[in-house]
């Protein structure tokens, strides 16, 4: 069996018109698009296109958006932002965000600033008793990522932009999972800041975007350039944004067609994995992202199953970290009341549009034999 790549949520292949396009910026378009000349020009014109693309693709005002480096950066620029524009702010985020968003709420907390941490139940969904009690306390900003990256869990950004507006905070939502996968409208949804990036449905990585409502402002985290308004400095990388172009206009053409798509392939592929004896499913799955399969295997240690995916040609991840050859159990599953042993059993599935269906299911039986071999070499060292 040809290699099986099932991590789309850690990225994407990148689709043939993203090459495409990155390829013809890098031939065609020699210019500095802060440059007043002709070749800056056409660099510009590159820009600002795909400034006006990303916003179609997001449901926004194609001023609202601003370029940066990735998702990851995005996310320091607006929680850095509000901290520093603020005289006393008090930032939330829940328990199961990315990194980039958990570790910057960490950070602040180290350096003075009054946080706190949202927890989630055993389907990682948000107590919504909880968010409202802490609102009642002064809350500034709260972060919440739209889809969350290992279970695919879905958070009703709608209730919680009610809650969060009527206590007169503001919320950041990052929708970096959710692009592609569920249909979402930045200005419809009414969140106050978005972050975004479009790498794990086949765009370039490198470049991402803050998106922010009118009357808002974020400013740089960096310093020695004026470009993006001065709100992030630095030369534009013109053919990563040729190719984000190219993204956001495939997700605006096909994008329902690729949740569809990915609902199909998900029902073929939970159909084989639920045969597998002691599988169990994590993460609300009446709220979840139609490509995402976070499951564990009773017995079986989520890093000894991927390394023998891997050999068997199926590409997958835990959304943990590897860490002195110890595999670090993941803070989400943790966050979830997992005990250490059990978070350790977790492994992510995630595809993309394109994925054969006949493939899934046969990585499906291919994970079924790996686990029951695994099984069994530890039940003869028993």
């Amino acid at each position: 069996m040809k290699r099986l790549y099932l991590d789309w949520n850690a990225t994407a292949p990148v689709l043939p018109q993203v090459r495409d396009a990155v390829m013809k910026a890098l031939e065609a378009v020699p210019g500095n698009a802060s440059s007043v000349h002709r070749e800056g020009q056409s660099a510009r014109a590159v820009v600002e296109r795909t400034r006006r693309s990303v916003a179609k693709a997001v449901g926004a005002p194609a001023q609202a958006v601003v370029f940066t480096g990735g998702a990851t950066e995005s996310n320091n620029q607006v929680l850095r932002h509000h901290v520093r524009t603020n005289a006393k702010p008090f930032v939330v985020c829940t328990a199961v965000e990315h990194p980039s968003v958990l570790e910057v709420v960490e950070d602040l907390a180290k350096e003075g600033v009054k946080t706190a941490v949202w927890p989630v139940d055993r389907k990682g969904r948000l107590d919504m008793e909880w968010l409202e009690k802490r609102l009642d306390e002064g809350v500034t900003l709260v972060s919440a990522m739209w889809a969350n990256n290992e279970t695919g869990t879905i958070f009703d950004v709608a209730s919680i932009v009610d809650a969060v507006h009527e206590a007169g905070a503001l919320l950041h939502v990052d929708a970096t999972q959710a692009v592609g996968r569920m249909e979402f409208d930045f200005q419809a949804c009414g969140a106050d800041y978005m972050t975004l990036s479009f790498h794990k449905m086949g765009g370039p990585k490198g470049v991402g975007a803050t998106v922010v409502r009118e009357g808002l402002k974020v400013g740089a985290i960096m310093s020695g350039g004026h470009q993006e308004r001065g709100r992030r400095p630095g030369t534009e990388n013109v053919p990563a944004l040729a190719g984000l172009d190219a993204a956001a206009k495939a997700v605006v053409d096909h994008g329902e067609m690729w949740i569809e798509a990915l609902k199909r392939r998900k029902a073929a592929f939970l159909e084989e994995l639920t045969r597998i004896e002691g599988v169990e499913f994590r993460g609300d799955q009446a709220q979840q992202l139609p490509n995402t399969v976070n499951a564990a295997f009773d017995g079986v240690d989520g890093e000894d199953l991927l390394m023998a995916l891997d050999l068997e040609g199926v590409s997958a991840s835990s959304g943990s970290a590897c860490t002195a050859g110890s595999l670090e159990p993941s803070h989400v599953i943790l966050a979830m009341g997992y005990e250490e042993k059990r978070a350790r059993e977790s492994v992510r599935f995630s595809f993309g549009p394109s994925t054969p269906v006949e493939e899934l299911a046969r990585g499906a039986q291919k994970i079924a034999q790996v686990v029951k071999r695994l099984r069994r070499i530890d039940a003869d060292w028993r």
